[in-house]
C-alpha cells in the first residue's frame, strides 16, 4: 500500500538530522488521523510526544493551544516568556525518561500567533521535532513558514487509488467485494476513506449492498451517507466561510457550473478558498467549470439546504445560466430536479427531455421521479415509456414489461410508438418470448401508424423504428439483409449524429464478427472505441455500455490482444454508473479473452466475478453465457462437482440471451458436459450447434464449436475446421490456418511448427496442446531425441498453466520418463520420502524436487498418490493411438 511507504519516509525524516520535522497536508477524510497513528506506532514508546491541539475556539486566546497543554499545575500567562519556559519545563520533564521528543500539532490552520511562536521557538532551539497537520488551503498557517523556509519536508496525504480502496473495502466489510463496486466508490468518493466508509455505511443502511455468493454487490446505491460520515459533512460545511458554503451547495444542487458564473454569484476570495482546500475541483475544456471534488456528497449536502436558501440559489444561478434545448443534458437534467425539489413548475417538455436524458445518462432515479411527475399529460405514452426503461435499469423487468406494453397502446403519435417499442425491445430481451412479443408490438406499430420504409423522407420515428428492428435482428441472428440494412441507415442524413453512427456500427461489428469477418469487424471497432473515448466525451453512456462490449468481443474473436486489454482498462468507464452497471460484462469480456489464450486460472476469476455480478443485474441476459463459461473453466480445473454444479443451475435459468452470446456460452457449457462425463449429450450438443451455425453461416462462432469438439477430441471436426480457417478473414488467419492443417495431417514437426505459431500468435493453450501432440507422434515414431526435447518443451509451457487439465493431456500417451525420473519415481512408490531419496542418490533435496515437479507435469498428475498408482498400474507393450469420438448421426 502506498500509504506505508508515505509513513515510512516520514518516520525516517523523523528519526535522522535532514529536518526539523514534517508538515502532512490532506483534505478532510483523507486519512491523516490514521497516518499520524501508524507514524507514532513506528517511532516506538522510547520516543516522548507532547500533543497540541488548536481549535477556533482558543485560537482567539493569545498562547491559548500552549496554554491549554500546560495544563492546571502551572500558572498561565499571557506573558511570551513565562509561557515559553514553562512549556521548556513539560518538555524537559518528558524527555528526561526518552530518546528523544516530537511535537504534534492538529488542525493548524487554528494556532494562535502567539502559540505559533512559542513552537517555533521550541523547535529552532532544541532537539525536539515537529509534527504538524494541516488542510491544503489553511488560513494565517504561522508554522508552514517552517515548510517555506526548508526546515519542514511536506507530505501530502494523496486520495487511495484502486487497490488501496479494494484493501479498505475488504478490511471494512470482512470479505471479497465485486470490481464494478470498488470501482464505482473510489469514483464516488474521490479516494476519500471518509467518505468510502460513509457509502458503505449508508448503502448497508439502504440494502443497495449485499452478498451474493459470499462476494459483496452494489446494486443501484444512492449514494446515501452513514449517519456518522453525513454529520462529518455537516460539521465541514459549517466551517466554512458563508461565501464557500454557498458555493458547495449550489454545486450539489445544480451539479458543475461555469466558473465564470461562479465568480459572477460570489467573490474571488472563496473561490481560491474551497479550490485550495480541495473541496471543488476545475475541469478544463472550452468553458472552465466547476464541480464538487467527491461527487457523492452532492445528496447529502443537497439535503442539508433549507428549501428557501435552495430557491434563493436557483433565482441567483437562472440569472445567468439559462436552460433550454440547446443546453447539455447534465444541466437538464440537474436544473429540472432542482425546480421540482423546490415546488417550481416545469413544463411538459422539459420534463419529457430530463427523463429522456436522465435514461440515457444510467441515472434510473431521477428518470423515476421525472416521469412520475406529469401523469396525464399529451406526453403520457413517451414518460410511460422511459418509466419502462427506468425501472429496467432498477432491476424490475417484470413491471418494466408491463409499462412498455401499455405505453404501447396508448401511443397517440408515431414519436410515442417508437419510444414505446424500444421499451418493449429493452424490456423483453430476456424473455423467452423475446421475438414473439416484439413481433407482436411491432404489428402493432404497423396497424395503427403504417408501414416504416427507410428513404429520403423518412422522419426520426422511421429511423428509430428501424433502429430498434435491426437491434432486434442482430439480438435473434436473423442475417437475411441485416448488413445491408445497418449499412443503409448509417448512409442516412439523419443517423449523422454520433450516437446513432456508434450504436449502428456496434451492431455490424457484432455481425461481421460472428460471420468470420473479422479484420473488418476489428477495422470497424476501433472506429466506435475512437468514438466513444474522444475527449469530449460520449453522449449516451447507455450505448455505451454494449458498443464497447460488441467492440471487445471483436478483438478478442480476431486474436487482437493489446487492443481488448486496452478497452477493457476500467479508467475507459468514467461514468460512474457505467462503471457500475457494466462491471459483469467487463469481467465476462476479460474472462472470454482469458479462455482463449489458455490463461485458465485468470479467465476463472473473471467468470466468477462475472456470474456474481450478473446474477444481480444483467438487462442484457449475458448470465448464461457467462455460466457456461464459468463451468468449461471450472472443469479445465479438474473441479467436475464445481462445474457439473453450475451447468445444473444453467438448466434452471429461465431466460434467453442474444443468439451469439448464446451460442457461445451454449458451445462452453457442451464442451464441460463432455468433460463431466456426460460425453454422448455434450457431443451431441457441440454438433447440434455447429449445424446450426453451418446452416446460418455463423463463420466466427463456428470457429469456437469447432475449436471445443477438436479439443474434447473428435477428429470429425477437423476437415471442417480446415475449411473454415480457410475462409475466415481475420489477422490470425496464419495461427488458424496452420492449427488446423497440422491437426489434419498429424505429422509430428508440423504439429512442432503450428505450436510455434500458436505461442507467436499469443494463442497459449493451443500452443501446449500442439506440442503436447508432436511429443505423442515423435514417441510413437520412436524418434527418441526429438520426444525428450519435445517433452522438455511441453514441460516448460505447462509450468506457466499450473492446475490446468484439458482432454488433450488426458487423450494422448503419456510422454515418457528418463531414467533418472523413473528411478526417482520407483523410490517414490516404495514410500520413500524426498530426503531419503536424495541421499540415496546422493544428491541435494532440490534436485529431486526438480525432478518430481517437472514429472508430475509431463504426466499430468497433481500428488505422489497418484504417480504411486501410475507405478504400480501394468503397461501395455504397444500402445496404440487415442481413440477418436466418432461424430454423432
Amino acid at each position: 500500500m502506498a500509504r506505508r511507504a508515505v509513513v515510512e519516509d516520514i518516520v525516517s525524516q523523523l528519526t535522522d538530522g535532514s529536518s526539523r520535522g514534517v508538515l502532512i497536508v490532506g483534505s478532510r477524510g483523507a486519512g491523516k488521523t490514521w497516518m499520524l497513528g501508524e507514524i507514532l506506532n513506528a517511532l516506538g514508546p522510547r520516543i516522548a510526544r507532547i500533543r497540541l491541539s488548536a481549535s477556533k475556539a482558543l485560537m482567539t486566546i493569545p498562547f491559548g493551544a500552549v496554554n491549554a497543554r500546560v495544563g492546571v499545575k502551572l500558572v498561565r500567562s499571557d506573558d511570551y516568556y513565562e509561557v515559553l519556559n514553562a512549556f521548556l519545563e513539560q518538555i524537559h520533564a518528558a524527555s528526561t525518561t526518552s530518546d528523544s521528543l516530537v511535537l504534534i500539532v492538529d488542525n493548524a490552520e487554528y494556532l494562535d500567533r502567539e502559540s505559533a511562536a512559542i513552537i517555533l521557538q521550541v523547535v529552532m532551539s532544541s532537539a525536539a521535532k515537529l509534527i504538524v497537520v494541516d488542510h491544503p488551503g489553511g488560513h494565517k498557517n504561522y508554522l508552514r513558514e517552517l515548510w517555506r523556509e526548508g526546515h519542514l519536508t511536506r507530505f501530502d496525504v494523496a486520495p487511495l487509488q484502486s487497490e488501496a480502496v479494494r484493501m479498505l473495502l475488504e478490511g471494512v466489510l470482512g470479505g471479497k467485494i465485486a470490481r464494478p463496486a470498488i470501482d464505482y466508490l473510489a469514483s464516488r468518493s474521490a479516494g476519500n476513506p471518509l467518505v468510502l466508509h460513509g457509502l458503505v455505511a449508508g448503502a448497508r443502511e439502504e440494502g443497495s449492498l449485499h452478498k451474493v455468493n459470499n462476494v459483496w454487490i452494489l446494486d443501484h446505491p444512492e449514494d446515501r451517507l452513514g449517519t456518522e460520515s453525513w454529520e462529518l459533512l455537516q460539521m465541514e460545511l459549517t466551517k466554512q466561510l458563508a461565501d464557500s458554503r454557498g458555493i458547495i451547495e449550489m454545486l450539489a444542487l445544480a451539479g458543475p457550473l461555469p466558473l465564470e458564473v461562479i465568480l459572477d454569484l460570489t467573490s474571488v476570495e472563496a473561490v481560491d478558498d474551497i479550490q485550495q482546500r480541495e473541496l471543488v475541483e476545475v475541469v478544463p475544456g472550452a468553458v472552465l467549470t466547476m464541480r464538487l471534488a467527491r461527487p457523492a456528497t452532492a445528496t447529502a449536502i443537497r439535503d442539508m439546504v433549507p428549501l428557501g436558501r435552495s430557491r434563493r440559489f436557483l433565482r441567483e444561478v437562472s440569472k445567468f445560466v439559462t436552460i433550454d434545448d440547446q443546453s447539455n443534458p447534465e444541466m437538464i437534467i440537474n436544473f429540472t430536479r432542482w425546480s421540482l425539489d423546490c415546488g417550481l413548475p416545469v413544463n411538459d417538455e422539459r420534463i419529457l427531455a430530463a427523463t429522456v436524458y436522465a435514461n440515457q445518462l444510467m441515472r434510473p432515479l431521477e428518470a423515476l421521479q421525472f416521469s412520475k411527475s406529469h401523469e396525464g399529460t399529451p406526453h403520457q405514452a413517451a414518460l410511460l415509456a422511459e418509466r419502462s426503461i427506468a425501472y429496467l435499469n432498477q432491476n424490475c423487468a417484470v413491471t418494466a414489461r408491463k409499462l412498455s406494453m401499455h405505453a404501447l397502446e396508448i401511443a397517440h403519435s408515431p414519436e410515442a410508438g417508437a419510444s414505446a417499442l424500444r421499451a418493449v425491445q429493452l424490456s423483453h430481451s430476456s424473455a423467452m418470448d423475446y421475438e414473439v412479443c416484439f413481433d407482436e408490438a411491432y404489428l402493432s406499430f404497423v396497424g395503427r401508424f403504417g408501414d416504416v420504409v427507410l428513404n429520403d423522407f423518412s422522419s426520426r420515428a422511421d429511423i428509430d423504428v428501424l433502429i430498434t428492428l435491426a437491434i432486434k435482428n442482430v439480438s435473434v441472428g436473423r442475417m437475411e439483409n441485416l448488413p445491408e440494412g445497418i449499412q443503409a441507415l448509417l448512409a442516412h442524413p439523419m443517423t449523422e449524429n454520433v450516437a446513432d453512427r456508434v450504436l449502428l456500427k456496434s451492431l455490424l461489428v457484432e455481425v461481421l464478427s460472428a460471420t468470420g469477418q473479422m479484420s473488418t469487424a476489428v477495422a470497424m471497432a476501433l472506429d466506435v472505441v475512437a468514438e466513444l473515448e474522444r475527449p469530449e466525451g460520449f453522449p449516451r453512456p447507455d450505448i455505451a455500455i454494449l458498443a464497447y462490449t460488441r467492440s471487445v468481443a471483436a478483438f478478442i474473436y480476431d486474436g487482437a490482444w493489446d487492443y481488448a486489454t486496452a478497452a477493457l482498462e476500467p479508467a475507459i468507464f468514467t461514468n460512474p454508473d457505467l462503471m457500475l452497471h457494466s462491471g459483469g460484462l467487463r469481467d465476462l469480456a476479460a474472462a472470454m479473452m482469458q479462455v482463449r489464450r489458455g490463461y485458465l486460472q485468470e479467465a476463472l476469476a473473471g467468470s466468477e466475478s462475472a456470474v456474481h455480478t450478473l446474477k444481480d443485474y444483467d438487462p442484457w441476459s449475458v448470465l448464461p453465457t457467462a455460466m457456461g463459461l464459468q463451468a468449461y473453466c471450472l472443469v479445465m480445473h479438474g473441479d467436475l462437482p464445481g462445474s457439473q454444479g453450475i451447468l445444473s443451475q444453467l438448466a434452471l435459468l429461465n431466460r434467453r440471451s442474444g443468439k451469439f452470446y448464446e451460442l457461445e456460452g451454449a458451445a462452453y457449457a457442451a464442451a464441460a458436459q463432455f468433460m463431466t462425463g456426460q460425453s454422448e449429450l455434450g457431443l451431441a450438443r457441440l454438433w447440434s450447434l455447429q449445424r446450426e451455425c453451418l446452416e446460418h453461416g455463423y463463420l466466427g462462432i463456428e470457429l469456437t464449436v469447432l475449436s471445443l469438439l477438436v479439443r474434447v477430441g473428435d477428429a470429425a471436426a477437423i476437415l471442417r475446421l480446415v475449411e473454415v480457417a480457410e475462409r475466415l478473414e481475420s489477422s490470425s488467419k496464419e495461427f488458424f490456418v496452420r492449427w488446423s492443417a497440422a491437426m489434419r495431417s498429424q505429422d509430428a514437426a508440423s504439429l512442432e511448427q503450428a505450436s510455434a505459431t500458436a505461442m507467436q500468435y499469443g494463442f497459449e493453450l493451443v500452443a501446449v496442446e500442439l506440442a503436447t501432440h508432436a511429443l505423442n507422434k515423435f514417441s510413437v515414431g520412436g524418434k527418441i531425441h526429438k520426444s525428450r526435447k519435445a517433452a522438455n518443451k511441453v514441460v516448460a509451457m505447462r509450468e506457466n498453466m499450473p492446475g490446468l487439465v484439458s482432454p488433450v493431456f488426458q487423450t494422448i500417451d503419456q510422454p515418457k520418463m528418463t531414467r533418472r525420473e523413473h528411478q526417482i519415481a520407483l523410490l517414490v512408490a516404495q514410500g520413500e520420502s524426498n530426503s531419503s531419496i536424495a541421499a540415496r542418490l546422493n544428491v541435494s533435496l532440490r534436485t529431486i524436487e526438480g525432478h518430481l515437479y517437472r514429472t508430475f507435469i509431463k504426466l499430468d498428475i497433481q500428488s505422489r498418490e497418484q504417480l504411486t498408482s501410475l507405478m504400480a498400474a501394468p503397461v501395455p507393450d504397444n500402445p496404440g493411438p487415442p481413440v477418436a469420438l466418432s461424430r454423432p448421426v
